[in-house]
């Protein structure tokens, strides 16, 4: 699967309110990424929505709608609107991002590999997020940008990370498996 981009799924609005109330929880985590090699200084903060359950049931409805909006918005044919891992990520410059392919440590990449009914969609939630600030996808080689309000859709278990971020300023981005 190449990556599929879908411009204007929500409005900015949407993508405001989500990050305020994620930005005021209190159960951000330094987890990720997993793995016996990275270091304290490899991890970068994240907010477990759903991850073996529900986590935050508040965000869990904000996510859930924002995952409607976008299948309606051009994913139909992309994929199936249901949740079986859900985070938001919060990076920024001092933080390089690491290629990876996603859930290797977690236990869910065995169960993709078992059936290729898993996709990835992420987007960053900043809606005043600029290009020139960096932080646009790399995916199997390529890099790509999506501006606010649009998002990427993927597959996971082919190598991608965070391109270079320019700013002091945090990128939050949600990703749903």
């Amino acid at each position: 699967m190449t990556v599929k981009i879908l411009d204007n799924c929500c409005s900015p609005a949407y993508l405001d309110f989500l990050k305020l109330v994620a930005t005021t929880s209190d159960n951000w985590n330094l987890q990720f990424p997993m793995g016996e090699e990275i270091t304290f200084e490899e991890k970068f903060l994240k907010l477990d929505i759903i991850n073996h359950g529900i986590r935050n049931h508040y965000l869990a409805g904000l996510a859930m709608g924002l995952l409607i909006q976008i299948h309606e918005a051009g994913g139909q044919d992309l994929f199936i609107p249901q949740i079986r891992y859900c985070a938001i990520s919060m990076k920024d410059k001092h933080r390089p991002d690491n290629i990876h392919i996603d859930h290797e440590a977690s236990g869910l990449n065995s169960l993709a590999n078992a059936s290729d009914n898993f996709i990835k969609v992420m987007g960053i939630i900043n809606s005043d997020w600029e290009e020139e600030w960096g932080g646009s996808f790399f995916h199997d080689g390529t890099s790509y940008y999506a501006k606010p309000t649009s998002f990427y859709i993927f597959d996971q278990l082919k190598p991608h990370a965070a391109d270079e971020i320019f700013t002091d300023k945090k990128r939050l981005a949600i990703d749903f498996t």
